[in-house]
């Protein structure tokens, strides 16, 4: 939506993907909500994700058509998925509703969420994702290694 000035851009999408995949990022998942790629909504949108599909073979991306309009759950795929793989969200959603569900949501949510900007069709996050005193984009980007659990 911000690359297509508040109109869904499949075209932004493919920007961020592809920016992620020059920095070595291979395990991404795309979700964008199935009524927004109709062809009636979008006539561009079937051949992208055409596309995409033809591309996931050749790389590590995969697409997720997922709701209906007016239905709420996307945004649920998508903190489920990022806590259970450790993953970032890349969103300028707040997800303000889900950090209330559940603590570890909220700790995702705080720590693990990627703002990010357009400027003409250049996908640019921050240089310091959570703020000044936070871990550089490179760290920031970095998967953690999965802790153990302890039975204290």
């Amino acid at each position: 939506m911000s690359h297509g000035n508040k109109v869904f851009s499949c075209y932004g999408i493919q920007l961020a993907v592809d920016w992620f995949q020059e920095r070595g990022h291979r395990d991404i998942t795309m979700f964008v909500p199935s009524w927004k790629s109709s062809p009636a909504l979008m006539p561009s949108s079937q051949t992208w994700i055409s596309y995409v599909v033809w591309r996931r073979t050749r790389s590590w991306c995969s697409l997720h058509l997922v709701g209906s309009p007016g239905l709420p759950g996307d945004d649920r795929f998508i903190v489920k998925l990022a806590y259970k793989s450790d993953g970032i969200i890349v969103s300028n959603d707040n997800y303000r509703d889900l950090a209330c569900e559940k603590p570890e949501w909220k700790k995702l949510i705080d720590e693990r969420l990627l703002m990010y900007s357009f400027v003409n069709d250049k996908f640019m996050p921050p240089d310091d994702p959570l703020g000044r005193h936070g871990p550089s984009l490179e760290n920031f980007l970095r998967k953690r290694p999965i802790m153990p659990e302890h039975d204290d």
